[in-house]
């Protein structure tokens, strides 16, 4: 049985109020540069910011080179 009241797909959150976080900073592999471990998203509306590692684990590198911008040669 379908409702008609309201759509099935109906937005719960505007989309004025999507907050997508930008990269400030990288984490980099000091041995192979080439090698992205990690980044740091900051938000907007917020400020608010969240680190993502692409380590094998999910955890922070041991060793790990801070970017604040990322030239690809």
């Amino acid at each position: 049985m379908t409702s008609t009241e309201a759509p099935a797909l109906a937005r719960t959150i505007p989309p004025s109020e999507f907050d997508i976080g930008t990269p400030v900073e990288w984490m980099v592999d000091p041995d192979h540069r080439a090698r992205i471990l990690g980044v740091t998203y900051e938000f907007s509306q917020t400020g608010e910011r969240k680190t993502v590692w692409y380590t094998p684990n999910k955890r922070r590198a041991k060793k790990a080179l801070i970017l604040s911008e990322l030239n690809q040669a």
